[in-house]
């Protein structure tokens, strides 16, 4: 099963990010000859996630604590930090983006739905960028958030998260999750400049705010 998803968005992202001419220029300036190696590792990645693969929690866990913010940025296995967490008895809770509020279209409503629907196995709650109140009450009965802090650069949210972690009076910790040794890993209390400097294919480097 694992084969046939990773074999079919292997395509898919070849289609959408280097088929494409404008899109295969933004790749290209950003990572240069490096853009479809990237493509395929990004692919792979989105694989695993899409099947749920297994992922461990680094040594590093004891970071963790109830109400702390945990924050990465489109790297490797984003997705499943949750799924790790929720199985050490952590209740989690994750910000998300919604595509129909930027754009309210047929297609933006089928993605938020579909996505909300794969972040919410396990019971995990979504929280939006507009639930302020919601999000500070989940932190103060002891959840712990996870954010991804990227946009058009490495860092754009990164101010409005350390404001929260500020007004919660928690930590902000961050966090990566990727493949390595044939496992999938989440590393709490990672560096993640040193991250994408030694492994930068794991990077979505074709990602590009949707505001922008």
């Amino acid at each position: 099963m694992h084969g046939v998803v990773e074999a079919s968005l292997l395509l898919f992202f070849t289609a959408l990010y280097w088929m494409n001419r404008e899109r295969r220029r933004y790749l290209c300036r950003r990572i240069g000859r490096a853009s479809r190696r990237n493509v395929r590792t990004v692919a792979r990645n989105i694989a695993y996630m899409v099947c749920r693969k297994p992922v461990r929690l680094h040594d590093a866990k004891n970071l963790l604590h109830p109400g702390c913010v945990l924050y990465s940025i489109h790297y490797g296995l984003w997705e499943l930090m949750p799924d790790v967490l929720r199985r050490h008895g952590y209740d989690v809770g994750v910000l998300v983006n919604r595509y129909a509020h930027d754009r309210d279209t047929l297609l933006a409503r089928w993605a938020d739905r579909i996505l909300v629907w794969y972040r919410r196995q396990n019971g995990v709650e979504i929280f939006s960028k507009h639930e302020t109140v919601r999000i500070v009450r989940f932190l103060q009965r002891g959840g712990i958030l996870g954010v991804l802090v990227d946009g058009n650069q490495f860092y754009s949210k990164m101010a409005k998260i350390q404001k929260l972690g500020r007004m919660c009076r928690t930590s902000v910790i961050p966090f990566a999750a990727y493949r390595g040794n044939g496992e999938g890993i989440v590393h709490i209390g990672c560096d993640l400049d040193r991250l994408v400097h030694d492994r930068p294919l794991d990077y979505m480097w074709f990602y590009r705010s949707r505001t922008t």
